[in-house]
């Protein structure tokens, strides 16, 4: 392993780390809020957030070839992860999503993102990726392909779908003309009649849901609606820490993971909203400056999956707590509680800090 101990701290982009840095104070204050008296939650989260620094800064001191090389043993750990936790791992609200080690409990899909992004741009590189050469596209989509369907199968419909998209992305990333379209919206097309096949029925209902929020306004519609109405009562500078009605008081389920933006909303109103949006524009700018600095083929492709990855979970997380994209359960990066999507981000924003010159 060619690691810098001379890297540690050397060459970072503070603003990158500052910016991921603010955003899980943010997330640590609102944990602590949400959860006070009992702050179990808030502790964990802040030992997962030491932990997950530390992970940054390790990660970015590795040479960067490194990672290209143990791409595909990192795929086929994460691959076997993902088997085993359908056989091994404990059923919670429907899904088999997690390890539980006592008071510990890790979700592989997380990881398998970054494992994925980095096998896939390793991939791309070594093919000379052709969207029209039949051979490398097939070869693209079983690789990707793989890890979503056992995703699915958990299931665990958001990862599974960001997987999906990041990988649609970095394929998309090498050229499109019209006749590759064509082929990429029947295959989506087609996609889409399997994907809604295997769905539960409750994941159905989200989508149904979304479509027609009145349908069931006490049942599969009560989560948006709630969510909705703790966005709006925020006003402009928030009820306060501790003071929000619908998250203090229940009304607002999953308020600490899914939903902990409507509960952002509600207690720090517009200001506080419009501050963790100023972060997430710097963090994205700055991946997105180290993509335009990029030297090679799989340098740009690990870029643009973490890039992909963190804009699309902000976007689709602020967007369902808004009611303007359906339920998936992909959590807000750096701010939701969970250690597993912590630890996965700062991995992600280690990776990319690594690919500086």
């Amino acid at each position: 392993m060619r690691f810098r101990l001379g890297r540690l701290f050397s060459n970072i982009d503070w603003l990158l780390f500052g910016s991921a840095l603010g955003l899980s104070v943010f997330g640590l204050v609102l944990i602590y809020s949400l959860s006070w008296p009992q702050e179990n939650l808030f502790l964990r989260q802040l030992i997962w957030l030491g932990l997950s620094v530390a992970v940054f800064f390790a990660v970015q001191s590795f040479d960067r070839h490194f990672w290209r090389s143990i791409s595909w043993p990192f795929y086929l750990v994460v691959l076997a992860l993902l088997v085993l936790l359908l056989v091994l791992g404990e059923a919670t609200r429907g899904s088999r999503g997690w390890f539980f080690f006592g008071p510990l409990a890790l979700q592989p899909s997380e990881f398998a993102k970054i494992a994925c992004i980095i096998f896939w741009a390793a991939t791309l590189e070594r093919l000379n990726f052709d969207i029209a050469n039949w051979r490398h596209l097939l070869k693209v989509v079983f690789w990707v392909a793989l890890p979503v369907g056992l995703v699915l199968l958990q299931p665990d419909f958001g990862a599974a779908f960001i997987m999906a998209l990041v990988g649609l992305v970095m394929v998309l990333y090498t050229g499109l003309d019209r006749r590759k379209f064509l082929f990429l919206a029947l295959a989506l097309a087609v996609a889409g009649v399997i994907g809604w096949g295997l769905l539960h029925n409750y994941q159905r209902s989200r989508v149904l849901t979304f479509l027609n929020p009145q349908a069931d306004p006490l049942g599969a519609g009560y989560n948006v609606r709630q969510s909705i109405v703790a966005i709006g009562s925020g006003g402009l500078f928030g009820r306060g820490l501790g003071l929000g009605t619908q998250s203090q008081l229940n009304f607002l389920p999953e308020q600490e993971t899914d939903f902990i933006f409507a509960s952002l909303a509600e207690e720090l109103g517009f200001v506080g909203a419009a501050v963790v949006f100023a972060l997430y524009l710097l963090l994205l700018r700055r991946v997105y400056r180290l993509i335009k600095e990029g030297e090679n083929l799989f340098t740009n492709f690990l870029l643009l999956g973490i890039f992909t990855m963190l804009l699309s979970e902000a976007v689709i997380n602020i967007g369902m707590n808004m009611g303007i994209f359906p339920i998936t359960g992909i959590t807000l990066p750096f701010v939701s509680y969970g250690g597993s999507s912590l630890l996965a981000s700062f991995l992600g924003l280690g990776l990319a800090q690594n690919t500086r010159k």
